[in-house]
C-alpha cells in the first residue's frame, strides 16, 4: 500500500507540473511579442523559431493548449482523488466503526476534492502562469519546443473537435464570423482605456487612438479649408509675385486659379518655383538666355474628393496618389475647398503647430470668458469646450449657428445666448465672422429666459 502511494505521489506531482506547463506556455506565447520572438530568431536563440511556428496560427495553439490543459485535469481529478481518499480512509480504519463508515468516505471524498482543487489552481495555474508573465520571452523560447511536438500529435484530436463545435453552434444557430470579424469599435476602446489604467497606454495615445476610430464618423467637409479663405495666385502671376505670397503667408503649397478664383486648375509648389528661380540666376550669371516663367508648366494636378466623403477614406485617396493636398467638390461638382494630409492628421493628434502659426491659448479650457475662431466646428465646441449647441439644422460650425439664430450676417458686435453661454462677434471680414468670444453666463435668476431660449441682440 505504501509503494502504491508513493507512485501515486510521483503520479500527482508529474501530472501538476505538465499542468504548469501548458499554462506557462499559454501565457508566456500570449504575452511575448511577435517583434520580439523576430530578433531572438535571427540571433539564432532555440527555441524562437518554434515560437514563431506555434504563433503562426493563435486560435489552433489556443485550441492545442487547452487540450493538454483538460486531460492533465482530468487525470489529476482520477488519480489524485482516489489517492487521498483512500489515504485518509486507510489512516482512519483503526478507529472507525461500522456506523460512521458512510459518513467518512463522503468527508473523505469532499476532503480530496478540495485539496486537488488547491493543488491544481495554485501549482498548475496560478503560479506557473505568475512566473510566465515576469519572464515571458525566456519562457516562450524554453516551452516552444516541446509545445510544438504536442501540437502536432493533438492537431488532428484539436481539429476533430473544432469540426464538432462549429457543427454543433450551427446546428443551435450559433454562427463564428461575429468572432472571427475581430474586436469590436467599443471593444478596442475598452481595450484601451484598460490600457491606461494600467500605465501601458498614455492619455495622448488613449486620446489618439479614440480619435482614429472616429474618422469614419467624420467627412472631408468638416475639415477642409473653405474655397474663400484659400490663398491662391492667378496662372499668369509672375514668379516674383508668386514668391511675395508664399513669403508672406508661409505656405510652400499655393492652389492656382485661371480666370477667377472659383477655377482652380491645380497647385504650384515652393520648390518647383525655387528651381526655376536658381536657373534664372545662374542664367543671368553666365549671360545665357532662359525661358520667359510660366507659371501653367510648373502647376501639379491635384486630386479631388467629394466632400461626403469619409476622412479615413479621403486619407488613403491621398496616400494611394502620394499627394498631400485635395480640391474638395460638392455635389454639384463645385470647388468648395481644399483639404491637406495635415488636416486629417489633426484630427488624429490635435492641432499641429509649425513655427509660422501664431500662439494661441490651449483648447479644451473651461474659462468663463474666451475666444475661438468663427470656423470653430460645432463638434470641437463641444469636445474641448464642452459647450452643446444643435447639430440637426443646416450648419457645421459656429458661424453657421451664428447666421442661423440672427437670421441674417452678422456684424461686429451682435451677441447670441443660447443655454447660458453668450456668443459676441468680434471680428468679421466682409461676410465670413472670423473671431468669437464665448462667455459663460451665470445661471439665470428665477423669471429669466427659460433653458434652451436663445436672445439674439445687436
Amino acid at each position: 500500500m505504501d509503494a502504491i502511494f508513493g507512485y501515486r505521489l510521483i503520479a500527482i506531482v508529474l501530472i501538476v507540473a505538465v499542468n504548469g506547463f501548458f499554462a506557462s506556455a499559454e501565457t508566456a506565447l500570449v504575452s511575448v511579442r511577435s517583434s520580439r520572438l523576430k530578433r531572438l530568431a535571427e540571433n539564432r536563440i532555440t527555441g524562437a523559431t518554434a515560437a514563431l511556428a506555434l504563433l503562426s496560427n493563435p486560435e489552433r495553439l489556443l485550441s492545442v493548449v487547452q487540450v493538454g490543459v483538460t486531460l492533465t485535469s482530468l487525470a489529476l481529478g482520477w488519480v489524485g482523488e482516489a489517492t487521498f481518499e483512500h489515504a485518509i480512509l486507510a489512516a482512519l480504519q483503526p478507529v472507525m466503526v461500522p456506523a460512521i463508515v458512510p459518513f467518512v468516505k463522503g468527508v473523505s471524498v469532499v476532503f480530496a476534492f478540495l485539496l486537488m482543487t488547491f493543488v491544481h489552481v495554485v501549482f498548475g495555474e496560478v503560479v506557473p502562469k505568475n512566473l510566465a508573465i515576469g519572464s515571458a520571452d525566456r519562457f516562450s523560447v524554453l516551452v516552444a519546443p516541446p509545445l510544438l511536438v504536442f501540437y502536432r500529435l493533438a492537431e488532428p484530436m484539436v481539429w476533430t473537435i473544432e469540426r464538432a463545435s462549429v457543427w454543433v453552434s450551427r446546428a443551435v444557430g450559433i454562427r463564428s464570423e461575429a468572432h472571427a470579424a475581430g474586436h469590436s469599435r467599443e471593444e478596442l476602446q475598452f481595450i484601451v482605456n484598460a490600457g491606461e489604467s494600467a500605465g501601458q497606454v498614455t492619455a495622448f495615445e488613449r486620446k489618439a487612438i479614440a480619435n482614429l476610430l472616429d474618422l469614419q464618423h467624420y467627412n472631408v467637409r468638416e475639415v477642409m479649408v473653405p474655397r474663400n479663405q484659400l490663398v491662391s495666385v492667378p496662372a499668369d502671376a509672375s514668379i516674383d509675385a508668386v514668391l511675395q505670397v508664399m513669403s508672406e503667408s508661409h505656405y510652400s503649397r499655393l492652389p492656382v486659379y485661371e480666370g477667377s478664383k472659383e477655377n482652380l486648375i491645380g497647385i504650384v509648389h515652393v520648390k518647383d518655383v525655387l528651381n526655376y528661380w536658381t536657373e534664372r540666376r545662374l542664367s543671368n550669371l553666365k549671360r545665357r538666355a532662359v525661358a520667359p516663367f510660366d507659371l501653367k508648366s510648373i502647376v501639379r494636378k491635384v486630386p479631388v474628393v467629394p466632400e461626403s466623403r469619409e476622412l479615413h477614406l479621403a486619407l488613403d485617396d491621398l496616400r494611394a496618389q502620394t499627394a498631400h493636398v485635395a480640391f474638395v467638390v460638392d455635389e454639384f461638382g463645385t470647388i468648395s475647398g481644399m483639404v491637406s494630409t495635415e488636416d486629417l492628421f489633426e484630427q488624429v493628434f490635435g492641432e499641429i503647430e509649425d513655427e509660422f502659426d501664431a500662439v494661441q491659448a490651449l483648447p479644451g479650457t473651461r474659462e468663463d470668458v474666451f475666444e475661438v475662431e468663427g470656423t470653430t466646428p460645432i463638434r470641437d465646441l463641444d469636445v474641448l469646450y464642452g459647450i452643446e449647441l444643435p447639430t440637426e439644422a443646416d450648419f457645421e460650425t459656429l458661424a453657421g449657428f451664428l447666421m442661423d439664430r440672427l437670421g441674417r450676417i452678422p456684424a461686429v458686435g451682435d451677441v447670441v445666448e443660447h443655454e447660458g453661454i453668450r456668443f459676441e462677434v468680434l471680428e468679421m471680414d466682409f461676410n465670413r465672422i472670423v473671431r468669437v468670444r464665448v462667455e459663460r453666463l451665470p445661471k439665470p435668476e428665477a423669471g429669466g429666459l427659460e433653458n434652451g431660449e436663445d436672445a439674439p441682440a445687436g
